[in-house]
């Protein structure tokens, strides 16, 4: 009796000791210090910013690593099988086996090399975490395996030294365990690859070069025409970077435009499924705009380059990618302390259900202390919030380019997630280049934004600054196509004569009046400011690659239409989204993915909170008493693979989205005429010259 009160004593003090240095090492503020700045500067888990220069040697290694993890994955499977067949005789049909089969040294020799050769790069990155006080999945895979291996060469030395029921290996649930995370690994890398290469064929898509025209070509030239008038023409080979803003480039049938341009003469269809993931070839005529790298399947055309270089939509598709790709928004951030916090207090977990099986649980305590502990690290592991929130990012991002929309981080996806009103600039619909004498407004895209919009419940705005510029030729003036377009599409608000000062102003106003914050009313002035903006209800900006530098400054969301700002650009403020010139609607599909995107990680991360806790309070034998409720070592590796499994396959479905891409083709195709918004409702309209901040009846 009073050995067993000492032992009970050691333990504890063996327990309280265990659970100082886990604190004390991972959570006390040195220890979340270097936790923070391994997360940052751990290059294990996202790829560099210039790994991704050279994209073919990318491809190449994770092409090698997925062969090798394939590998590894199969002699895992190899070794780990018959050690299962032996263990399911062992437990169920003992007399069926030969004595020598039965020895745990078989075992033993078929799984160390599946533990030290197939996991060595699972072993190696839990060790990395210890060493940089990191609380990673892997840290809870390597203490999980080790303890059971450890514990099953035991039972191999010193068998007849453990207490009768306790010298069963557990060689079975190491490989199990090892396999499982290798097929793991292999989706990620295989994530991985496919952007990788939808980044390679991007880059085989942007012609190396141009014909660029003399504009003494064209003179007696029939324009209207892109058949065999236009075989006078040759141009000269220019280089893509050498191109021009302003020059002309002659694309013909089967070509590849160098830059983005504005069509001067001639009648093409082109495919550009490569950009914005249209599934059927456009047909694009004088006064269109095209993208570079876009190919010519019928018909030859003159462009006016709009933008050339690295200012082009490819080019800043190329740009956003790998930043996207390896960005870590503070949605991750925040994930990865509350990971890093949950698995300390996991392992402190492990060694309390270690310690009160072996004092107060049944025969063989030893054995089924052993086993708790190993269920413990092992399906208690938040693996699904670890994966969701990057995979969620990169698929949705994938599936946005696939439909013509571009996020240029994780952050702004989760800010388009959370608009509640859109604010359209006149200059996002106005096409000022067109040939025509007056400006082209883009109606019908605002008709369908508009719809799409209010579908969403989302305020849906026109701040048209134009003013009073007329047309002297016509006497029509740009506010009234703009005015008219808002009133067919139906918007919720038109603020008409608008400065540049004064669309700021009107987005802090609308801001806090989103905040939902009945105290001071925003001021006149833009520099002072007084509100609360409500972080759930933000205001997005759609403007014309930043033409309204000071109204961005107030907005709260950046969308850019277009290409990136070149040089004159007085704006530094960096787009959320970027969209092509007049695809208006883009922003409601953006702000629908999103949307989607959120739901889907929400719905990750509650079930991994469920799960966890559910599976911590079974794993650790707390139910024992009353219901006699224990997790078998070998469902817990199971456990956890499904635990991680439903969250990848619930965020894969962001690559279809079936429903939402038939909404989507639907609202494209439908008639103008025909959309429930028209005529639904008549737009506030605003004249700036009567808004009087100071008057309560306009707030």
């Amino acid at each position: 009796m009073g050995i067993d009160i000492f032992l009970a004593i050691v333990g504890l003090v063996a327990a309280c000791a265990a659970t100082w240095f886990i604190i004390r090492y991972f959570l006390m503020p040195s220890g979340s210090t270097d936790a923070k700045q391994g997360q940052e500067g751990d290059g294990g888990e996202e790829p560099a910013r210039d790994e991704w220069t050279d994209m073919g040697r990318r491809i190449d290694g994770l092409d090698a690593e997925r062969h090798h993890l394939v590998r590894l994955a199969i002699i895992s499977t190899i070794l780990t099988a018959p050690v299962l067949i032996l263990d399911l005789f062992g437990r169920f049909a003992p007399d069926a086996l030969p004595s020598w089969l039965a020895n745990p040294w078989i075992q033993a020799i078929l799984i160390t090399p599946v533990l030290f050769h197939c996991g060595r790069g699972i072993i190696l990155d839990g060790w990395s975490a210890i060493q940089h006080r990191r609380c990673t999945p892997n840290l809870l895979a390597t203490l999980a395996t080790g303890i059971a291996y450890l514990y099953s060469l035991a039972t191999c030395v010193a068998g007849s030294l453990l207490p009768e029921g306790s010298r069963s290996p557990y060689f079975d649930v190491v490989g199990v365990v090892i396999t499982l995370l290798l097929l793991a690994r292999i989706l990620e890398v295989r994530t991985h690859s496919s952007l990788a290469r939808s980044y390679e064929l991007l880059a085989r898509t942007r012609p190396g070069s141009g014909r660029v025209l003399d504009t003494t070509e064209l003179k007696g030239l029939d324009t209207d025409t892109g058949d065999e008038s236009w075989s006078c023409l040759t141009g000269h080979q220019v280089a893509q970077d050498d191109i021009a803003t302003g020059s002309l480039l002659l694309v013909r049938q089967g070509e590849r435009l160098a830059d983005d341009g504005q069509v001067v003469a001639g009648f093409a269809t082109i495919d550009e499924k490569e950009l914005t993931g249209a599934e059927a070839p456009v047909r694009y005529g004088p006064d269109d705009h095209v993208l570079a790298s876009t190919k010519l399947v019928e018909g030859n055309l003159i462009i006016r380059v709009e933008a050339s270089g690295n200012d082009t939509y490819v080019s800043r598709l190329m740009q956003v990618i790998p930043d996207a790709l390896t960005g870590r928004s503070p949605a991750v951030h925040t994930i990865d302390r509350k990971i890093h916090t949950a698995i300390a207090w996991i392992l402190v977990a492990a060694v309390w259900t270690l310690m009160a099986w072996l004092l107060f649980g049944p025969d063989p305590n030893l054995a089924h202390a052993v086993a708790s502990a190993f269920c413990v690290l092992a399906v208690a592991c938040p693996t699904a919030a670890t994966v969701t929130v990057p995979l969620a990012f990169r698929t949705a991002l994938n599936t946005g380019i696939q439909n013509g929309v571009l996020f240029t981080s994780p952050k702004a996806m989760s800010n388009l997630s959370r608009v509640a009103a859109v604010a359209v600039d006149d200059s996002a619909l106005t096409d000022q280049s067109g040939s025509s004498d007056r400006a082209q407004v883009y109606e019908e895209s605002l008709i369908r934004a508009a719809t799409h919009l209010r579908s969403l419940k989302v305020m849906s705005l026109v701040l048209d600054g134009t003013g009073a510029e007329t047309d002297e030729a016509s006497g029509h003036s740009t506010s009234t196509q703009i005015e008219r377009a808002a009133r067919v599409a139906g918007v919720d608000m038109l603020v008409t004569q608008l400065s540049d000062s004064r669309k700021a102003y009107c987005l802090e106003r609308l801001i806090h009046d989103l905040g939902k914050r009945t105290g001071d009313a925003p001021s006149d002035g833009i520099e002072e400011t007084s509100r609360t903006p409500n972080p759930d209800r933000l205001v997005a900006l759609a403007a014309n690659s930043h033409d309204q530098p000071e109204a961005m400054k107030r907005a709260q969301v950046h969308i850019s239409f277009g290409t990136r700002p070149g040089r004159e650009s007085t704006s530094d403020t960096e787009p959320d989204l970027i969209l092509r010139n007049g695809d208006l609607d883009g922003i409601a599909r953006a702000i629908e993915l999103s949307q989607a995107t959120k739901r889907v990680v929400n719905e990750n991360l509650t079930w991994s909170t469920v799960y966890n806790i559910a599976a911590l309070i079974i794993a650790s034998g707390i139910l024992y008493p009353l219901f006699g409720w224990m997790l078998n070592p070998m469902i817990a590796p199971a456990a956890a693979a499904i635990a991680a499994i439903l969250p990848m396959a619930n965020t894969r479905r962001l690559h279809h989205l079936t429903h939402l891409r038939r909404r989507w083709r639907g609202l494209a195709q439908i008639d103008t005429d025909h959309l429930p918004t028209v005529a639904a409702r008549q737009p506030q309209i605003i004249v700036d010259s009567q808004w009087n901040p100071d008057n309560p009846s306009t707030h």
